[in-house]
């Protein structure tokens, strides 16, 4: 009993390797593959016949040439089921994605957010934003996942400092359990899926464990943080709570009762707030269009924009050098609705956190910032998040 189990096991982490290896290449004959995943060219060819079969890859057809046989290519179906992917990061909107199991965003919808309205009506828009991307089409569905900005207890499931005030204290999990039945609902923070979103875009060209931090700048500030290529997420679940770490010489009062966080000071809100200009940032489509008004402001050498702008990468750069003294990344990098101001940030960033580390100077820091929307992070982190799941706790029993 004990060998056909063991067998049995050994049968499904080949095909988790075989398969895992395939959705990271554009497509391998069997014997490339069999070098890449370390099997024999008959383990790699019976496993790739049963992924052609179940419809988890696609096999181009032998073809002849005057050389001889050429080998078949496979390749991964990335088209064989989607995730439903949510973003709920922002208290103004809400965005819901397909994401197909190479973690490409396919079609996404949005739809508004008001003040008043209820937890409820919200549950309703999510229902028809999903028949509107579905279209009616006959799609295979791994799951949902949602990513929020707010504290998720891991034992209860429930939200807690959500940044809209509608999902306090609300066990999210088990209402879009309810909303799709039969289908697999993760919810987690949206700073951890955004880093999830760029450390699956990393692993297409590098399949060595990655050690980075991934800051997440949108209503608030939050941390990814990437420890062998794993998200880390602390004892409670907790880890990454970046927003409201102290930061010297600011007396700002944050949401939070507490004084000088680095939300009061690094994120457009705040910086709309010091210029009296929360009604402009409120008026605008989204955050990032403020951004980039306030970068044109920059570059007129416009005072009180370019001063604002200097402290916010100055006080980033304090943070990043605790952390990199803290981590010992391999780099550091920054998204979310601020990367628009990325040309003007960037080196103070960068030379403020070399000089406050120990041991940033020792080594070549490495700092990026990434220019991709907030909500494609998020949606595709989401996916990304449901296909690892799935790969665990699924794909192994179909085998």
């Amino acid at each position: 009993m004990n060998n056909i189990s063991t067998n049995i096991d050994v049968k499904s982490r080949n095909a988790v390797k075989i398969y895992s290896e395939l959705r990271k290449s554009s497509g391998l004959s069997k014997s490339q593959l069999a070098q890449k995943v370390n099997l024999s060219f008959a383990s790699v060819s019976n496993m790739c016949s049963w992924l052609d079969e179940a419809g988890f890859v696609k096999v181009e057809e032998n073809a002849h040439s005057t050389g001889g046989r050429k080998a078949a290519k496979i390749s991964f179906c990335s088209e064989y089921a989607y995730t439903l992917s949510i973003d709920i990061h922002h208290t103004q909107h809400i965005y819901m994605g397909l994401i197909d199991l190479q973690n490409e965003l396919k079609r996404y919808v949005r739809f508004e957010v008001d003040e008043d309205d209820t937890f409820e009506q919200i549950m309703e828009n999510l229902e028809k934003g999903y028949h509107e991307l579905v279209k009616a089409e006959n799609i295979r569905l791994l799951g949902v996942c949602a990513g929020i900005s707010a504290v998720l207890d891991p034992h209860t499931g429930i939200l807690l400092q959500s940044s809209n005030p509608v999902f306090e204290r609300v066990q999210l999990q088990r209402y879009l359990s309810e909303l799709f039945p039969g289908k697999p609902v993760l919810v987690d923070n949206d700073a951890n899926l955004a880093g999830l979103s760029h450390l699956s875009d990393m692993n297409r060209y590098d399949s060595k464990g990655k050690n980075l931090l991934f800051i997440f700048f949108t209503q608030g500030i939050g941390l990814g943080i990437m420890i062998d290529g794993h998200l880390y997420r602390g004892s409670n679940g907790f880890a990454g709570e970046l927003g409201h770490l102290k930061v010297s010489g600011i007396t700002k009062k944050c949401k939070c009762g507490g004084i000088g966080c680095l939300r009061t000071i690094a994120t457009l809100e705040s910086i709309a707030q010091d210029l009296g200009e929360l009604d402009l940032l409120r008026s605008t489509k989204s955050s990032v269009d403020y951004a980039e008004q306030l970068s044109k402001r920059y570059l007129s050498h416009e005072k009180a924009v370019v001063e604002r702008i200097d402290l916010m990468a100055v006080k980033v750069g304090e943070v990043m050098a605790d952390l990199f003294d803290l981590f010992n990344p391999q780099e550091i990098v920054l998204g979310g609705n601020i990367s628009k101001l990325a040309p003007h940030i960037y080196q103070t960033i960068k030379q403020q956190c070399r000089s406050l580390s120990n041991l940033a100077t020792e080594v070549d820091l490495l700092v990026r910032i990434i220019d991709r929307p907030t909500y494609d992070l998020v949606l595709t982190g989401g996916g990304e998040r449901m296909f690892q799941n799935w790969l665990e706790k699924s794909f192994p029993e179909l085998v």
